[in-house]
């Protein structure tokens, strides 16, 4: 059943074998295998329930309901956008749909780095297969990839750089082009679509506009947790309510969780938790095109550059741009306008050009490690300031992009800045390289790596099966376990933790 924490009188205590705080990919995931094995399984959800009717495709009406702050959540300094999700399936929501498994370099680095040996490269093979199965991952079929992404093949193969097509959990896709602000047509296989009706049918409970404060315990053991009702929008809290549960998992994003186990002062003797956040920062450039690109229609994200993004031996020299994932990223009008240089007749005249531009996206594989600290109970705060290292290859990222659009027959590139940069030829791409980043307006979708899984204690919060080292009964299932950045999309990772964090909780008990 689904429950709406709002109509329940203050006080109320609900009780569980396990809660999990958080239904996004890593939280469905845990509370699907949980529920089926048999655990009474009670699912905390900060946001609210949304069916496919209630994906009204305008963004004034779905940024609220799917995004924390409604998609305005920044780091402290402002200078870093982060979107994060919510309601009943968290960030599955709003992504573009993405799967890429983690490269074999890097994990094989964690392996050796992080003894992880709940976690060999057999088990991530399996867990991915079976993953990709449970979501019907597939590769997008090349006549379903639109002008957007067509160009950024033409641009990666004129310039002979390294590029491929995606694969995606989707299927009825009927091309609409508003994956980010949810599927009308319900064709995103999501923990929504997927995970939540077997949740329900073995008799798992979600408890919706319920956001977690603290969790209860002794020191060396978890008893349950004090959580709000909260309006699913604004935030308001309401009645204080109690969770009395034996077992906790928290997966509540990377940015959530290290917030909850700080607030509710969980013993950690790594004195990680929180202080090695990664979020793959990222810059953007429009290209102006002469015929019209219509970049919101269709699939968004079929194709992608790898040119720059390397791991491992494949690594190039030092201060080469070797740590750069290169992507489409259009925005629905809204977004633009916020995004587009000028203001007046000058903003106004580029608005008027909305369907002949193209952008790209460089998300980095970051090194930079940002920390998250709560902010009264509910809140939390983010400080993320890209080291020197980081930023040169930003730097260099909005040079790729820039040089990608010319190279693909763009007119001109615009770079947002507050004095924006303009880009018509070859000989100005040093430009591109000079930006503020202070001004970019950096934007980041993948927080992750903020409570570190290690077998060894002193090295991070969590063991390899996704167990807390500090309290019995305490686990953490979202991309908070990584033990760095990824490099690519990490939906399909989480959902594969996800699955074997809960095996992991069904074994121990």
């Amino acid at each position: 059943m689904i429950y709406d924490a709002r109509i329940l009188p203050a006080g109320a205590v609900l009780r569980a074998q396990v809660c999990v705080i958080g239904s996004g990919a890593g939280g469905s995931a845990a509370a699907l295998v949980m529920a089926e094995a048999g655990l009474d399984v009670l699912v905390l959800e900060a946001g609210d329930f949304y069916s496919p009717d209630d994906m009204t495709q305008r963004e004034q009406q779905m940024l609220p309901r799917l995004y924390w702050d409604s998609a305005g959540r920044t780091t402290i300094d402002r200078q870093v956008r982060i979107h994060q999700g919510k309601g009943v399936g968290g960030s599955t929501l709003h992504n573009l749909n993405l799967c890429k498994r983690i490269p074999t370099p890097l994990l094989e680095q964690w392996a050796r780095e992080r003894h992880l040996s709940h976690l060999p490269l057999a088990t991530w093979a399996a867990l991915y297969q079976e993953t990709e199965a449970l979501l019907q991952v597939s590769a997008v079929a090349g006549e379903h990839w639109n002008r957007h992404n067509r160009l950024l093949q033409q641009g990666t193969e004129a310039l002979h750089w390294r590029g491929g097509g995606l694969k995606h959990n989707r299927s009825g896709c009927v091309g609409s082009g508003f994956c980010e602000i949810g599927c009308a047509f319900d064709a995103k296989n999501n923990a929504a679509k997927v995970m939540l009706p077997r949740i329900i049918a073995a008799k798992g409970r979600v408890l919706t506009c319920a956001q977690a404060v603290r969790i209860r315990h002794d020191g060396s053991a978890v008893s349950g947790l004090d959580l709000r009702a909260v309006d699913p929008i604004s935030g308001e809290p309401g009645a204080r309510l109690r969770v009395e549960a034996p077992c906790i998992v928290v997966a509540a994003s990377a940015t959530a969780t290290p917030a909850l186990l700080l607030r509710s002062e969980v013993p950690d003797l790594s004195q990680k938790t929180g202080r090695t956040l990664r979020i793959h920062p990222a810059v953007v450039a429009a290209g102006e095109f002469a015929e019209p690109v219509d970049a919101w229609k269709g699939i968004p994200q079929t194709y992608e550059c790898t040119e720059f993004l390397r791991f491992g031996d494949d690594r190039g020299r030092p201060g080469d741009p070797d740590r750069l994932w290169i992507v489409s990223a259009f925005g629905h009008p809204m977004g633009v306008a916020t995004m587009l240089p000028g203001s007046g007749a000058i903003h106004r005249a580029g608005m008027t050009r909305y369907n002949h531009l193209a952008v790209l996206t460089a998300m980095l594989h970051d090194e930079t490690e940002g920390r998250v600290e709560p902010a009264g109970d509910l809140g939390l705060r983010i400080d993320y300031r890209p080291n020197a290292a980081d930023q040169a290859q930003l730097r260099a990222g909005s040079r790729r992009i820039a040089q990608l659009l010319l190279a693909a027959g763009a007119q001109r590139v615009w770079i947002p800045q507050r004095e924006p940069v303009q880009i018509q030829t070859a000989a100005q791409l040093d430009a591109a390289e000079q930006i503020d980043l202070g001004q970019a307006g950096l934007t980041a979708v993948h927080p992750m790596a903020s409570c570190p899984m290690s077998d060894d204690p002193r090295a991070g919060p969590c063991d390899s099966r996704g167990k807390h080292h500090g309290l019995h009964g305490l686990w953490v299932s979202d991309g908070s376990l990584f033990p760095t950045s990824i490099g690519g999309p990490p939906q399909l990772s989480i959902y594969s933790l996800g699955l074997h964090v809960g095996r992991q909780v069904v074994a121990a008990r």
